[in-house]
């Protein structure tokens, strides 16, 4: 897990290198889509699939029980695809509204800060499930070092990149990422594969938000 924002750095170079190849033939709003839709297939949809079962399972007033075993359940119900449609657009929306000149900085960062968001939460907070599942490896094996490593990993891309807006852009997904712990950690009693994916994509969206707002 300390490398996740390596992992997140290289996802950007490829957005980036999809961004060049498609902008010399369409236009910027199609390419934006497009960039967004390679993100979504070179991960498998990973994230996105953890996302919308994490809204199927806060979906209405359940136990801790029901909502992991909504969570855990692979069909999707209608609050995961309008969450992820809207998911989707927010995404889209936001990077269609930053400058051409800030664009590729936001589409390095932003894997990079999605992937680190990950790491806090599977060291800091306890595994759900009573059972085996995906982030059960991470809880059980992520502590302080990988925190440490993967942070200055990703600070130091964020503050090579946007200098001190960096260091806000940071700071603001560490306080998203450790929220939605302490939420879960209320709710269910700790974190899951399909929370980490969650707070993948959304600390991706809070990054377009800051640096496009």
């Amino acid at each position: 897990m300390a490398c996740f924002p390596l992992v997140g750095l290289f996802l950007g170079l490829v957005l980036v290198a999809v961004r060049y190849t498609f902008g010399y033939i369409l236009s910027p709003s199609i390419v934006d889509i497009l960039v967004i839709a390679a993100l979504v297939i070179i991960t498998g949809a990973l994230h996105l699939d953890g996302f919308a079962d994490t809204v199927d399972g806060l979906a209405g007033r359940n136990d801790r029980e029901k909502t992991l075993a909504i969570m855990r359940d692979s069909r999707i119900g209608a609050f995961a695809v309008v969450g992820i449609a809207l998911l989707l657009l927010l995404k889209t929306t936001t990077l269609t509204n930053i400058s051409l000149l800030m664009k590729d900085k936001a589409l390095l960062l932003m894997p990079v800060l999605g992937r680190w968001a990950t790491v806090p939460l599977a060291a800091f907070f306890p595994y759900a499930r009573c059972g085996p599942g995906t982030a059960l490896a991470f809880t059980r094996f992520a502590g302080i070092q990988e925190v440490i490593i993967a942070s200055v990993i990703a600070l130091s891309v964020a503050v090579g990149l946007f200098q001190f807006e960096g260091l806000v852009i940071f700071t603001t997904v560490a306080a998203v990422s450790l929220l939605l712990g302490f939420f879960f950690k209320a709710r269910i009693g700790g974190v899951t594969g399909d929370i980490m994916g969650a707070a993948c994509e959304v600390s991706e969206v809070v990054v377009l938000l800051v640096i496009g707002g």
